[in-house]
């Protein structure tokens, strides 16, 4: 597979863990590190999808209403919560960020598989926020139920919708040079 795969997969899967770890140990650099770096990695011209500045746009508004959401519902309390308290903190944005520069790229296959996609998100979820809060970037304050149900719906939804979205007629076009490298294989 090409470089840039492996390189947004890489970045994309250090995310969660430099994100979550660092809001546990009130750090906000190792989250800002690796996504910052996923993000000048995929957002230079060479390496950028015609729909990777979209995706962001899309993400950090869905992102910020959806975490703000748990908070003012009750349902979640996040560590270190900068800037605003009762607004999804930026280590929640910066993995939302993560999350759209991985979509056109080490993640597209689940464009073609939105069954996949609302399956995982589903159920991948609440796993999810159940880490984070064993490792102490969170806390689930809300009854155990409805903070699964909340976040298991929402992204059994937000996530294959994100995938459709990733996919209108752009979504296989290749930045110019990654065209000219598969011409020459």
């Amino acid at each position: 597979m090409r470089r840039n795969f492996w390189i947004n997969h890489g970045l994309f899967q250090i995310s969660w863990p430099a994100c979550v770890a660092g809001a546990a140990y009130g750090w906000g650099w190792p989250g800002f590190v690796v996504v910052g770096a996923l993000a000048l990695w995929q957002l230079h011209p060479t390496n950028r999808h015609p729909l990777d500045w979209t995706m962001v746009g899309v993400c950090v508004v869905l992102g910020l209403a959806l975490d703000t959401a748990w908070i003012q519902l009750g349902l979640i309390e996040y560590a270190m919560p900068w800037p605003w308290a009762g607004v999804a903190p930026f280590w929640i944005m910066l993995l939302w960020l993560a999350l759209a520069l991985a979509i056109n790229h080490s993640l597209q296959f689940f464009k073609a598989k939105l069954w996949l996609a609302a399956l995982l998100g589903g159920l991948g979820s609440p796993m999810s926020y159940y880490a984070g809060s064993k490792l102490g970037a969170a806390e689930w304050v809300g009854p155990t139920w409805q903070v699964i149900l909340a976040t298991g719906l929402s992204w059994a939804i937000v996530l294959p919708g994100l995938f459709w979205l990733g996919r209108s007629r752009h979504a296989n076009e290749l930045p110019p040079t990654q065209n000219m490298e598969k011409e020459a294989l």
